[in-house]
């Protein structure tokens, strides 16, 4: 008797995805900063919008 297939591999859950996302984003800034150029607001934004959310 064969073991039944596995189904397919699905998406990281969110929470993940945002935390991922949170630590490049801050190692961005950190890149422009020691390059002395302007961080993008944008960059700014969604960074705090996620550690916000993150912390619910």
């Amino acid at each position: 008797m064969k073991p039944a297939p596995k189904p397919p591999l699905g998406i990281q859950p969110r929470y993940i995805h945002e935390c991922h996302r949170i630590d490049e984003i801050h190692k961005a800034i950190n890149r422009f900063i020691c390059a002395d150029h302007p961080i993008p607001l944008e960059w700014i934004a969604e960074y705090n919008e996620l550690v916000s959310r993150n912390k619910e």
